[in-house]
């Protein structure tokens, strides 16, 4: 049988039940670094688990979504997933009561526009729109009276942006040869032609999901456009004009307008520019 200890308790249980009365002494409050529950970091001190991973602490670009992130960093990583979710299924956008609807697909989707005159959270939809936007077109800011055109699919995620905004002359798109592409052969490219023309509304960018490309999402868009840029009146094809497209871009409008009527612009600037000088018969 054990022996009793007569009411004697062992030393390392005497000083534990003393930490759990009296909490921690002085002497052990500055062995761990101070007075909080947890001990304080030390210079030095690894915070992560290194198993001997290649690509730990890397930086990364992820090759579907674009953005680079370090390997291994907690906050890093939860960032890419949170982004690489709305590059690939489209940011969130739930209907509201705020939001101006224009149009409504068959398939349960819908066009809304959002303007300078917008409610905070509709602004806010346009400013995500172009975040997303940005891995095609890089970093823009919205021309100045813009109407953005956001088509939100029926799973309330965003599908396709169009921007536009008024305008009052374009050029003739010329189809020109670069000959920079490789195996010694050329591709063509869009330039403005010399003569400034009509043109009331300019498309400054249109973008789809890649998702959804090729389903006629695009042409939706632009039907919006020309039904709700102007208050008074429907744009007609001939007096849309789009903003230094990328081939893909030049295609959609090439089929929409027609390759003949094809107008293009440099930017807004260039665009009320050409009008004026246009009306003062300068050249």
């Amino acid at each position: 049988l054990p022996a009793q200890n007569n009411g004697m308790k062992h030393p390392l249980l005497a000083a534990a039940a003393a930490n759990r009365l009296h909490g921690p002494t002085k002497k052990q409050r500055k062995a761990t670094g101070g007075g909080g529950s947890r001990p304080a970091a030390r210079a030095g001190m690894q915070l992560y688990l290194d198993f001997g991973q290649r690509s730990f602490g890397r930086q990364i670009t992820c090759p579907e979504c674009g953005l680079m992130y370090t390997e291994g960093e907690p906050n890093d990583e939860a960032g890419h997933r949170a982004h690489h979710e709305r590059a690939l299924r489209g940011a969130p956008m739930r209907e509201c009561e705020s939001e101006s609807v224009a149009c409504r697909l068959p398939d349960g989707s819908r066009i809304c526009v959002v303007d300078v005159a917008s409610a905070e959270p509709q602004l806010r939809r346009a400013r995500e729109a172009a975040t997303l936007m940005a891995r095609d077109f890089g970093e823009f800011e919205f021309p100045p009276d813009y109407r953005a055109f956001l088509a939100i699919g029926a799973d309330a995620r965003l599908r396709g942006v169009a921007v536009a905004h008024p305008i009052r002359s374009a050029h003739r798109a010329m189809r020109v040869s670069d000959g920079s592409s490789g195996g010694g052969g050329s591709r063509d490219v869009v330039r403005c032609g010399e003569e400034a023309v009509p043109a009331s509304c300019g498309v400054s960018h249109i973008w789809v999901l890649p998702a959804h490309r090729r389903r006629g999402l695009g042409s939706h868009l632009l039907d919006a456009v020309r039904r709700h840029m102007a208050l008074a009146f429907e744009v007609g094809r001939e007096g849309l004009a789009f903003c230094q497209p990328t081939e893909a871009g030049c295609a959609l409008a090439a089929s929409y307008v027609g390759e003949e009527r094809l107008l293009v612009y440099a930017s807004a600037e260039d665009a009320s520019r050409d009008a004026s000088d246009s009306a003062t018969g300068k050249t």
